[in-house]
């Protein structure tokens, strides 16, 4: 972002943004990133030990990915800029409510290329991507102190469609 907050316009000189499926060589390092970015947003959201946390992301990844790049319905990406990755998607297919549905279970981009208009156009990729596996809806989880992150979610259009709530005793 500029000096005045808002986003730096992209041009058309800009390198063209777009998915590949991650490869079996990135795989560790991606689900080292999830694990690490879920049980950090976790842990602050409910004030909780990040080594608890970061044990409960692990079990919930490996979970959804018990065959690794393998699993049915579980689509993982490498985001492109140009030649260049600078983030991932992942993306699993599931049937909901008598029809296919989508959910995104991470989408990360590294800290250079945030505040570039980047999210749009991966959120925009995610949808066509999740059209083409014949998804109906698109859903995702937010941690609520991720202001920014929601902020693109609802002008892209994403409604709440539940709020979980916590208090702390003693």
């Amino acid at each position: 972002m500029d000096n005045a907050g808002q986003r730096a316009p992209r041009s058309s000189l800009d390198p063209p943004v777009a998915l590949r499926p991650i490869e079996a060589a990135e795989l560790d390092a991606f689900v080292e990133l999830v694990v690490s970015s879920y049980a950090r947003e976790r842990a602050s959201a409910v004030d909780a030990w990040t080594e608890d946390t970061r044990r409960n992301a692990r079990s919930q990844v490996q979970a959804l990915l018990p065959q690794g790049l393998a699993t049915p319905d579980q689509h993982l990406y490498s985001v492109l800029e140009g030649n260049a990755v600078v983030g991932h998607l992942w993306i699993g297919m599931n049937d909901v409510d008598g029809f296919r549905s989508a959910f995104i279970y991470d989408i990360h981009l590294c800290e250079d290329a945030r505040g570039r208009g980047l999210g749009r156009q991966v959120m925009a990729l995610a949808e066509e991507t999740a059209r083409g596996l014949g998804a109906r809806d698109i859903e995702l989880h937010v941690f609520a102190q991720n202001t920014r992150a929601r902020r693109l979610y609802e002008g892209l259009g994403y409604r709440i469609t539940s709020v979980s709530m916590r208090k702390r005793l003693g």
